[in-house]
């Protein structure tokens, strides 16, 4: 690569970077959903719950509670 191609390098617009990102944020979203549907459900009768199952729901409910503090504008 030459040094004039490296000052002619296409500008990303912030419209195009928000588009991409937001879809990103869709597929992520949309993979957490995938996800917590295979975690064990309460009331299976072929899953025993344990206090590990417990401890990682909780886990993930405290990450979601921040990412939804972040984004309504309630995080401290």
């Amino acid at each position: 690569m030459t040094t004039n191609a490296r000052k002619h390098k296409p500008q990303l617009t912030a419209e195009a970077a928000y588009e991409n990102a937001h879809l990103v944020a869709k597929d992520l979203v949309e993979r957490i959903n995938e996800l917590l549907f295979d975690m064990p459900a309460p009331y299976e009768d072929d899953h025993k719950i344990n206090w590990a199952h417990v401890g990682s729901l909780n886990e993930v409910n405290n990450r979601l509670s921040a990412i939804v503090a972040f984004l309504d504008g309630t995080e401290e």
